[in-house]
């Protein structure tokens, strides 16, 4: 005769094989895991502790916790996460989005009070579009534009723009930056924001086995020296290619420094930093010269 499993006897065998496979936060996954097999909430698990599983719930969840075994992102398997207090929907082939990247977001919305006309922001390499859906949702006059290189992250965001209720107030674009801005897209706005793929491929190889196993490539890293789609940018206002008010960047955490001197080697405008909660030079913002 099988076992009949309870919730509460569940959540500890798997808390432990998950501590045994190296996952970080073992008891938060596994109740995040069950969670999502029993359609309930943390805080509706805990009051469920005596419930008894049917045997597909358990066939259900074992594959969920293989999965996680094996270091797939949580995200990837909820197939949801939460950015600046907002639900998006997340899936493999798009980077998840991370809590430093908020700090871009907060920066952004200081300007608020700057702005007496509605301000026009460009996010470039949108991914699940998570820059781009929180402004539009906490800066509500703003018109928002979302580009990105890769037509499922597009799709993605696309499904967060309905799920976060903002459909029509941020338009999506396909576009490769390191090509020629598309007549689609204004080329004299406010704000230019953008996460860029950051890593140097050299790094790749030292990344968790989470991201470099599990994540777009291509969304992390520009298969170079880390530094092409900042000087891309620098570049583009130079030479008058585009005409933005403002350039918000996440930097790089190994080699802000490399990014920094870029910028102003580039001298196209007052240069701010800020660090984030570990004080690593996290965020940069650009004035551009009039």
């Amino acid at each position: 005769m099988k076992k009949q499993w309870k919730v509460i006897e569940l959540l500890q065998t798997v808390s432990d094989f998950l501590k045994e496979k190296d996952i970080e936060n073992p008891r938060l996954n596994a109740e995040l895991l069950l969670g999502k097999v029993l359609n309930l909430k943390r805080v509706e698990l805990y009051l469920a502790f005596e419930r008894p599983l049917s045997e597909e719930e358990v066939a259900q969840y074992r594959e969920l916790v293989r999965r996680r075994a094996r270091h797939e992102p949580l995200q990837y398997i909820l197939e949801e996460t939460e950015f600046m207090g907002l639900p998006f929907k997340i899936r493999p082939g798009v980077l998840i989005p991370r809590p430093e990247t908020e700090l871009l977001v907060e920066q952004i919305l200081i300007l608020k009070s700057d702005f007496t006309q509605p301000p026009v922001i460009i996010d470039v390499g949108t991914g699940s579009g998570c820059i781009a859906i929180s402004l539009a949702h906490y800066w509500p006059q703003a018109q928002i534009f979302a580009t990105d290189i890769s037509t499922k992250s597009l799709e993605v965001c696309t499904q967060n723009m309905e799920l976060n209720q903002l459909n029509g107030r941020v338009t999506t674009k396909f576009h490769d930056v390191l090509k020629a801005w598309p007549d689609e897209l204004p080329k004299t706005f406010d704000i230019l924001v953008s996460n860029p793929p950051y890593i140097a491929i050299d790094e790749i190889k030292t990344l968790p086995k989470e991201v470099k196993q599990y994540e777009p490539v291509e969304a992390l890293s520009d298969q170079a020296d880390g530094l092409l789609f900042y000087r891309r940018f620098f570049q583009m206002v130079k030479e008058d290619e585009i005409q933005p008010a403002y350039l918000f960047f996440e930097l790089s955490g190994s080699q802000p420094e490399k990014i920094i001197e870029q910028a102003q080697q580039a001298d196209i405008g007052e240069i701010e930093v800020f660090e984030d909660l570990n004080n690593i030079k996290r965020i940069l913002k650009i004035r551009v010269k009039k």
